[in-house]
């Protein structure tokens, strides 16, 4: 339909990851705001936390979008008239609500946000689109369970903004909308403490036979019964841009830095990559290797091309993340020769450490002096704690050590 590039767009859950995210390639970021996003508090923004955000991505010529899509029960009203009141002074540059009740009181009380719809919505058809968009949405996030097919229809057939996500874990429920960890845990996804029950190692009993249990298929050691694949779309970025799409959307706010840094630069590498050259665009395998390298389960297209009925199986997958990779240090500030690294994992002096960097920069470096936060020499770099490092090559801005597993 275009070859227009779409806004990449990267999960935060804390300012750090925000950062990380907008220097390695993030056009926009959204993240949760305190007490009304589908995370819990510790992975959302408060009010003043929340202008340092918005701020900052601003600043730098880009955009945050603030989620407020929990699932609002009566005695919540007050709380999102509240919210909606103390970030008055704050230029979000959208709302993200999936609440009707919410949607009414912020046109009422802010008509000037502009507001997306959530995912939690399930807007999956035109129609739907355009209503949304007659109540003053300007944008939608589609239903999971779309096809790229079905994005473009929307694209085509309303005037709102499509959104569509193309990476990051997926639920076994349509959009999100579970009730097993709230029945299990009294602890509800819908408002932001899924417990992910649904990952838990199921079994089969029959009612008759109470002291057997049955897989209901076997992988290994464990049962798979609920859980569900990682979706991964790096490999269809011409079609995705074809379809008109507004803006691609990565799952994970409560990733880590090196997941936000990992995925944006790939992505971003791509969407560059297609916008220089669309007709002479090829994937590059070692996008999909650097996706490897960050914390995921087992990587599908989910329903980008329709429900998967010759192999279902591809749906679903075990509770273990995988990575061929791990985050050695994130970086802080650099003084003279010296890098300030908060380690992640251990490390030791002579290591030979690879790095990448926002754009296509990597490489790997020795660790030539390790010195604490006092100015101590250390042997060894361990994790949780602070140090200073001098590199046989001096490290580019923003750049992060890792180490790949073999």
């Amino acid at each position: 339909m275009t070859n227009q590039l779409p806004e990449l767009l990267l999960p935060a859950g804390n300012l750090s990851k925000l950062r990380m995210a907008l220097a390695y390639g993030a056009d926009a970021v959204y993240v949760g705001a305190a007490g009304l996003s589908m995370r819990p508090d510790q992975s959302s923004f408060g009010v003043a936390e929340l202008a340092e955000a918005v701020g900052y991505a601003q600043a730098m010529g880009k955009k945050c979008y603030v989620a407020a899509n929990s699932l609002i029960f009566q005695n919540d009203l007050p709380q999102v008239e509240a919210w909606l009141d103390a970030t008055r002074g704050i230029p979000m540059d959208a709302v993200i609500l999936s609440d009707v009740g919410a949607i009414a009181l912020t046109r009422r009380m802010r008509p000037e946000l502009e507001l997306h719809i959530s995912t939690q919505l399930s807007t999956a058809n035109v129609e739907a689109a355009r209503f949304w968009g007659h109540y003053g949405a300007t944008r939608v996030v589609l239903a999971r369970e779309c096809s790229l097919a079905d994005a473009e229809a929307v694209v085509r057939g309303s005037d709102v903004e499509v959104e569509v996500f193309v990476h990051g874990a997926m639920c076994m429920a349509v959009s999100g909308r579970c009730l097993l960890s709230a029945h299990l845990c009294g602890q509800s996804g819908s408002t932001g403490a899924c417990k992910q029950s649904c990952r838990w190692e199921w079994q089969l009993v029959e009612s008759k036979r109470p002291g057997e249990s049955f897989p209901v298929f076997e992988t290994g050691r464990e049962t798979i019964f609920l859980g569900s694949t990682d979706l991964c779309l790096i490999e269809h970025i011409p079609e995705l841009v074809r379809t008109g799409v507004r803006s691609l959307k990565v799952e994970g706010r409560m990733k880590s830095e090196y997941y936000v840094a990992s995925v944006a630069r790939v992505y971003r590498a791509a969407l560059d990559r297609f916008a220089a050259d669309p007709d002479g665009y090829e994937m590059d395998p070692g996008w999909l290797r650097e996706l490897e390298a960050v914390s995921h389960r087992p990587y599908a297209k989910g329903f980008a091309f329709g429900y998967p009925a010759a192999d279902p199986g591809v749906l679903q997958t075990h509770n273990r993340p995988v990575s061929t990779g791990e985050i050695l240090a994130l970086p802080e500030h650099r003084e003279g020769a010296f890098h300030i690294l908060s380690v992640k994992n251990a490390f030791a002096l002579g290591d030979a450490v690879a790095w990448i960097a926002p754009g296509d920069a990597c490489g790997t470096a020795e660790v030539l002096t390790l010195l604490d936060e006092s100015g101590q020499p250390l042997d060894r770099a361990r994790c949780g704690s602070r140090v200073q490092a001098r590199f046989s090559t001096p490290l580019p801005e923003h750049a992060i050590l890792r180490r790949y597993n073999t």
